[in-house]
């Protein structure tokens, strides 16, 4: 039988497709406009008009100006100070930044919730229900005002201003990923660990050999979703990173602009700037949008 749908259903569907435009709307304006002059920008921040074109063509200046991404790769997004000695940073130095801080604290961050609810989903014990109330707790509860604490800790510790100290702070359970992890691994049956420990495995070896092959697409979704937020992410590494500066960090001070933070000049440079750092996740989703959208089956063993 079929489904009949209703005006309800009708509105969404029309509120989902607005919003789906809008986005990829803004995405092709970014792209189109990159490539523009500066001059041809201020005539026309939209698209192509004929007195953006007659105006170009009487100073005898084209509309089309690629050079945008070979400047904006080259160019300076941020001064730092090491020792009180001035250094120039450039994009590709931020990128390799990035790539560090994103792939390391994804990983960190994907491995804590997934170790964590194996355990308290797997091991019978009265700590595994405060274990479960503390994830509920903070994700319901607003943490304000821990930011200065959290700084002063990093120093003491040696974090602050590392990549791996950033890895081993983002280690942390407590977060909607280990409501996913749980529900997965007190899904899967006990009996292939049972079959393991006759065969004489350990519980370590039961982990790895078995348990986590089982949860391992889930595994990879949850990491490439903790690597795009990192990578987009400014604030922890402005804060926690001052002398390794990531690419959201240099498109960040190029939208603030200013000689002293950058030399990003003219908004078309500035957009061929965050067309270059959204690139990496386009290509992410593409190659593995079936990852991403696809359903996760475990089967169960016939008696």
């Amino acid at each position: 039988m079929k489904k009949k749908i209703g005006p309800l259903e009708i509105v969404l569907g029309l509120v989902l497709l607005f919003h789906a435009f809008l986005l990829i709307g803004l995405i092709f304006w970014a792209l189109f406009n990159s490539f523009k002059s500066a001059d041809a920008f201020a005539m026309d921040p939209l698209f192509l008009s004929k007195r953006m074109l007659d105006g170009l063509a009487t100073v005898g200046e084209p509309w089309f100006y690629p050079q945008n991404y070979a400047n904006a790769f080259k160019g300076v997004i941020q001064y730092i100070k090491i020792d009180g000695v001035r250094y120039k940073v450039y994009l590709p130095e931020m990128f390799w930044n990035s790539i560090l801080y994103s792939v390391g604290c994804a990983f960190f961050a994907t491995l804590t919730p997934c170790l964590v609810a194996y355990v308290t989903s797997k091991y019978k014990s009265r700590f595994n229900a405060v274990v479960y109330g503390i994830v509920i707790f903070v994700m319901v509860t607003p943490v304000v005002g821990s930011l200065p604490s959290q700084i002063q800790m990093a120093k003491r510790l040696g974090f602050f201003d590392s990549q791996v100290g950033l890895w081993f702070m983002s280690a942390t359970f407590l977060g909607t990923y280990y409501l996913v992890f749980y529900g997965i691994f007190k899904g899967l049956s006990w009996e292939y660990a049972e079959a393991a420990f006759i065969d004489g495995a350990s519980h370590f070896k039961v982990l790895v050999n078995v348990m986590l092959p089982l949860v391992r697409s889930t595994f990879f979704v949850v990491m490439l979703l903790n690597f795009i937020g990192f990578w987009n992410d400014y604030q922890r590494p402005l804060i926690f990173l001052p002398n390794h500066p990531t690419a959201a960090i240099g498109i960040y001070f190029s939208s603030r602009g200013g000689v002293e933070n950058s030399l990003f000049g003219g908004v078309p440079l500035q957009l061929a700037g965050g067309i270059l750092m959204l690139t990496p996740i386009l290509v992410i989703f593409i190659v593995f949008r079936e990852k991403f959208v696809g359903n996760l089956t475990v089967g169960g063993i016939k008696g």
